[in-house]
């Protein structure tokens, strides 16, 4: 039953060398032509800053422009763009008048995530390719109109998970079975210990910021003091709370390697358990399950009071358990094995991977991936293809989860799906939650 793990770290190099080809990263087969891209959210120490960098590190590509509504951000990274390349970019605070620019090809959109779905929308629609952090919606219904969006429009699109282009994962995937028999049930879980946010006050804005543009699609409100450019995470006007902020991450790999969709029962417990008395609105605590058909199971936890002692010593992990073993897959390069009694059988890590984790990163601690997703984005950019790494079916399905899992938390009930087609049954709850009101004239439409 067993397959060894010669055998299995073959197929991570294996894996490592086919993706990272598929990606024609820095300077292999340097291309004639450039890829000229908009940066979306680039504020220096955030994911876009990060990215926009990984993005000028990949040969014949141009960071044509950068879009931020700080505009300290915006003057850095037009700053780095020109330190590097030796180029100006354009700056510009609204991404919609970057949009009008005809020799951009595509947009990377790190906004917070009341923006992630609108912008890329609005791209698809101005026929670029789009590159958009997780979580990819803001609630079900975004998710459901970029599927329908990226099909009319024939988008090359991609969600920033980026585990989707980690060879050790390809290699688990291809024998899995082989390794535990049959996957039945995943746990993957989040630990990190976030402290209170305090009471925000009703303050004027900042003369940095475009509060109107921060807000963007999201019906507007009263600047406050303890909002940006953080703790909107943690408010539902705006955030999808830790669920929607890392969940997305192990639980897109669950579902990839159980090989399932939609779920037809979804059950969370927790709360604010550790903190209390500040702006928070999401959870500081929360365990989610989802049942699919065919008896499987994903649980997903978030455990703020648990960064010191998180499970098997992991802060952002998931186990995976079949009918003969289990998995259990430690920062993204190293697996171990275990057999039915719980005993280890082996561990082992990628080989010749573009590889590496820093826990004490918070941004990213998995950012040496980034070169790997990245790159197959640039490269199905070129080749005008629309199967990138992770498109927007995908990143749905898997962003879904998070969404159900803070509507069944929300609501104290059980929420009931069909699993063929992701909609709520008769009678389930769920349906007030399921999409969000527009400011208007932000309203999304395919």
């Amino acid at each position: 039953m067993n397959v060894n793990r010669r055998a299995f770290v073959k197929n991570t190099a294996l894996a490592s060398v086919s993706i990272a080809a598929s990606g024609k990263l820095f300077g292999q087969d340097a291309p004639s032509n450039t890829v000229r891209i908009a940066v979306m959210g680039c504020h220096r120490g955030g994911r876009g800053f990060g990215l926009m960098k990984t993005l000028m590190s990949n040969a014949g590509v141009e960071i044509a422009a950068v879009c931020d509504v700080d505009s300290r951000a915006l003057a850095a990274a037009s700053e780095e763009v020109q330190k590097v390349s030796g180029k100006a970019p354009k700056a510009d605070a609204d991404i919609r008048r970057l949009l009008e620019d005809k020799s951009i090809d595509g947009v990377l959109c790190a906004a917070p995530d009341h923006w992630h779905a609108p912008a890329a929308l609005m791209a698809m629609k101005a026929g670029k390719a789009i590159y958009v952090e997780k979580p990819v919606s803001h609630n079900p219904r975004e998710g459901e109109i970029l599927v329908e969006a990226a099909k009319k429009y024939n988008a090359i699109f991609q969600v920033g998970t980026q585990r989707r282009s980690a060879p050790v994962y390809h290699a688990l995937l291809k024998d899995l079975k082989g390794l535990i028999g049959e996957p039945r049930f995943a746990r993957c879980w989040y630990a990190r210990r976030r402290g209170p946010i305090g009471n925000g006050k009703v303050v004027p804005v900042p003369d940095w910021l475009n509060w109107d543009l921060w807000q963007g699609p999201a019906p507007r409100r009263e600047y406050l003091s303890n909002v940006v450019h953080y703790d909107w995470h943690w408010r539902w006007h705006w955030g999808t709370g830790e669920s929607g902020n890392n969940a997305t991450h192990t639980l897109d790999v669950a579902r990839w390697m159980l090989g399932l969709d939609y779920p037809q029962r979804v059950t969370s417990g927790g709360g604010r358990l550790f903190y209390g008395g500040d702006d928070w609105e999401a959870y500081d605590t929360q365990t989610a399950t989802f049942e699919f058909p065919g008896q499987k199971f994903i649980t997903w936890e978030g455990l703020s009071s648990l960064e010191n002692n998180p499970p098997y010593g992991i802060g952002a992990g998931l186990i995976i358990y079949g009918l003969e073993g289990a998995i259990l897959v430690e920062s993204d390069t190293v697996c171990r094995q275990f057999d039915k009694k719980g005993k280890e059988v082996q561990k082992w890590s990628s080989a010749n991977a573009t590889e590496g984790y820093d826990p004490n990163n918070s941004v990213n601690p998995t950012a040496a991936l980034d070169p790997l997703h990245i790159g197959k984005w640039i490269s199905c950019i070129r080749r005008k293809d629309t199967a990138t790494a992770a498109p927007a079916a995908d990143a749905h399905k898997s962003t879904f989860l998070t969404h159900l899992a803070n509507i069944a938390q929300r609501t104290g009930e059980t929420i009931r799906l069909d699993p063929a087609t992701g909609q709520l049954t008769s009678g389930s709850p769920g349906k007030d939650l399921w999409a969000r009101e527009y400011e208007k004239g932000w309203e999304m439409t395919v």
